[in-house]
């Protein structure tokens, strides 16, 4: 080689180095070189500028990363330098780091073994960290992150506050609205119901009518607010007469009330009949509509079917034979269907 010649890529190598100085200088990326030691010797201007660090120099040589990051950040970087140093391979790092000010900063670091020989062997002469601030897009990670709790939070409320509208809204539609008692939509679906599940079971189905005593005579006389009074009354007494969660009471119009008892054959239905009637009478709501000493009544009729013979229209049939045939008694009593 010429003298000229090895002049020329000096001149180039000197032109390379100053292009490569000047780009690590003015570049955003933040730059550092650790020795084996892992002690810094070098971190570019993006570096120093991000951590508000007036004089780098009185940094080289010391320990990295420095003292002031916070000591989680050190030791799972000191665990990085460690795997590259080990392995020889380049290791990905990300992590907060807080500047001499105590702002918290977010970066994400390259890690790369360097060997300047350029003889093929493992030797590591240095460590090359590059590190690229991310902090602007981990507070819109954050943000994104607190926005989707937010909605998430909303959804969840807005739906439980729609279940629990959609229960109310199928509670109204199932409820008496005077008496507050099942209405008459729920009667006839738990009938379909009961009498599926009996005639599968093979068990007796029973069917309570209950009917208040000279009622139309009581409203006439005393007016519709006293008769809704009372109605309302009867329907609580004649739930509250119930021991079992699988029985329904259940307004069926005017001021006849239904009772369902499922597996209940007839002379327990006729008890809870007898019950229900007594508990009614013990409320004395005294009136004169037929003799100075009255107090409402209830008349009821009671049905039982099984197996085969059980269907929806014969115990309601049967049922209201009863009643009439309680009626017809003197009223105030209870009636089981004979066939």
């Amino acid at each position: 080689m010429s003298i000229i010649d090895f002049k020329m890529r000096q001149d180039l190598l000197w032109f390379s180095e100053k292009q490569s100085t000047a780009w690590i200088e003015h570049s955003p990326v933040c730059t550092k070189i650790v020795d084996l030691d892992f002690h810094l010797q070098y971190m570019s201007s993006a570096g120093i500028n991000g951590l508000g660090i007036d004089d780098i120099t009185e940094y080289y040589g010391k320990p990295y990363p420095l003292g002031f990051y916070p000591q989680l950040f050190r030791d799972e970087m000191t665990k990085s330098l460690i795997k590259a140093r080990d392995t020889g391979a380049v290791v990905v790092h990300e992590d907060a780091v807080v500047d001499i000010e105590g702002n918290v900063m977010w970066f994400h670091s390259t890690i790369v073994p360097i060997n300047d020989h350029n003889d093929h062997n493992d030797q590591i002469d240095y460590f090359m960290i590059v590190s690229v601030d991310i902090t602007e897009q981990k507070q819109v990670n954050i943000e994104i992150q607190e926005l989707n709790y937010e909605l998430e939070s909303r959804v969840k409320n807005r739906t439980l506050e729609l279940e629990k509208a959609v229960e109310e809204l199928l509670i109204i539609s199932e409820t008496d609205s005077l008496t507050t008692i099942a209405n008459r939509h729920v009667y006839e679906r738990r009938l379909t119901e009961n009498v599926a599940t009996a005639k599968r079971n093979r068990e007796y189905l029973s069917l309570l009518m209950i009917d208040i005593d000279c009622f139309k005579k009581y409203n006439d006389k005393y007016g519709h607010d006293f008769g809704d009074i009372v109605l309302t009354s009867i329907a609580q007494t004649i739930k509250g007469s119930l021991l079992r969660e699988t029985d329904l009471a259940a307004r069926f119009g005017g001021e006849e009330f239904v009772v369902l008892l499922p597996s209940t054959e007839g002379h327990a239905a006729l008890a809870v009949a007898e019950r229900i009637r007594m508990n009614v009478r013990s409320l004395e709501i005294k009136h004169d509509v037929v003799d100075a000493a009255s107090a409402i009544t209830v008349s009821i009729g009671v049905a039982s079917l099984k197996a085969e013979m059980l269907n929806e229209t014969d115990l309601l049939k049967q049922a209201d034979i009863a009643l009439y045939m309680a009626k017809k008694k003197g009223r105030n009593c209870c009636e089981v269907f004979n066939t």
